[in-house]
């Protein structure tokens, strides 16, 4: 992101006042006269506005506006997800062997209606680059980050071997560390992680057994544990009901995690009806209701709404191809009507949850985006914008029919062209568009 007036020391938390995050236009935060242009000119069209969600993907609209990538097939750069800031000003997202960047919105699209077919893709650079320290586990934006106030720029990330990091957004710099302890009193690093969603005051991180709090302005060691039988691969909030974690685990259970109590209660069962295949690997709730949440698996094509109120079976399924253990994130967009997930194959699966099809399912649409695996999907907040990640692992072996070449410097094949690889962050319009007659 653009350079803030001022700067943080690496240990300061920078004082982030949690009390208040709703937009209110008659208190927003004042800025100097030399506050780079996008915070200051671009930040009202952001706050306080959501576009109406049913022109999206209205005719099939769905323009590629923007683009970052990572060419070297050699490295395996192929992108975990990504994350709009809350904001909306730039995205989030980790990408293998090459740590976290940060890629902004281009200027022209802010305050948008509409966008033409004709409109030339932008070539995207790292604003911000966190180089690599080991593998990304996940990453959380801080709820309350808002681009004309820097203190609020930051967003956490747990890599493997390293305690919970909180990273500025603005300079990439480490603000401070969130340590969490096994029973041998030694730093382990967390598997999920994510804030409190009312003021963002709290950090919660899941561990192999057990879940740990962190007071977001006192770094070190946790404030609390909370014992669990099974390992805590994704966990989700709803902001109705903020002393309640959802939380997946790799031995395919769902649980619901009462942090005042300590109590747990199991989701579905092991029946094959009434739980996944393998590993949980994502929970969101939807943000219209906060009483529906969806979960997906690694290597299961089904993604399973729950209703907090029973959750015994869940209450509808969808399906997508989902053939990797890598996980394959889903999304709400903001106003809850519609819910998009990646797919194996690089199609993006999108769902009207408010029109029924003939056979009472949600109304389904197809896109045909990446050429490889479309991992990660994000809904800007408050624009007719997505963003999508792609890339996987792919094997470098030789064969007869492949086409390979020797990268200078190393040993190792570059994939051929025909395997498909793409390691890209691509940013979509998926609101009115112009296109050009036939």
């Amino acid at each position: 992101m653009t350079e803030p007036i001022g700067k943080f020391e690496e240990s300061d938390v920078a004082g982030l006042d949690v009390s208040d995050n709703n937009c209110d236009e008659t208190e927003q935060p004042s800025t100097e006269q030399d506050e780079p242009m996008q915070t200051e000119e671009l930040q009202s069209e952001t706050d306080c506005y959501l576009r109406s969600e049913d022109e999206f993907f209205k005719d099939a609209a769905f323009i590629e506006v923007a683009r970052c990538s990572w060419d070297r097939a050699t490295r395996q750069n192929y992108l975990q997800g990504c994350r709009w800031s809350p904001d909306g000003t730039c995205v989030l997202a980790a990408v293998n062997n090459d740590g976290m960047h940060i890629v902004e919105l281009p200027t022209d699209l802010y305050g948008k209606d509409v966008v033409s077919e004709n409109r030339p893709v932008d070539i995207l650079s790292s604003a911000v680059h966190v180089p690599e320290g080991g593998l990304v586990y996940d990453y959380a934006w801080y709820p309350g980050m808002n681009s004309t106030r820097p203190e609020t720029c930051c967003w956490i990330a747990s890599r493997q071997h390293e305690p919970i990091q909180l990273w500025d957004a603005f300079t990439g710099a480490l603000r401070c560390s969130y340590k969490g302890y096994d029973q041998y009193d030694e730093v382990e690093a967390a598997l999920s992680l994510t804030f409190s969603p009312l003021d963002g005051s709290t950090i919660y991180g899941g561990y192999k057994k057990s879940i740990k709090s962190f007071d977001l302005n006192v770094p070190g060691r946790e404030k609390s544990t909370f014992r669990t039988k099974s390992t805590a691969s994704c966990m989700t909030i709803a902001s109705t009901m903020p002393h309640t974690i959802v939380f997946g685990s790799w031995n395919r259970s769902i649980s619901v995690l009462d942090v005042r109590s300590g109590e747990t209660l199991p989701v579905g069962n092991y029946a094959p009806e009434n739980s996944h295949n393998a590993g949980v690997t994502w929970l969101g709730f939807a943000p219209d209701t906060e009483e529906i949440f969806v979960s997906g698996a690694r290597k299961d094509s089904r993604i399973y709404f729950w209703d907090v109120r029973n959750l015994k079976t869940p209450v509808r399924t969808l399906r997508r191809c989902c053939a990797t253990n890598q996980r394959i994130w889903l999304d709400f967009s903001p106003q809850g009507q519609w819910l998009v997930s990646g797919d194996t194959r690089g199609i993006l699966h999108a769902w009207n949850l408010r029109e029924d099809t003939d056979t009472g399912e949600p109304k389904e649409l197809q896109f045909p985006v990446h050429w490889d695996c479309l991992n990660g999907v994000s809904f800007h907040p408050n624009a007719s914008i997505m963003a999508t990640a792609s890339g996987q692992y792919h094997f470098t072996t030789p064969t007869a029919d492949a086409e390979v070449k020797d990268e200078p410097g190393t040993d190792a094949p570059i994939p051929a062209k025909e395997s498909n690889v793409e390691n890209s962050l691509t940013l979509w319009w998926i609101g009115k568009g112009v296109f050009s007659e036939e």
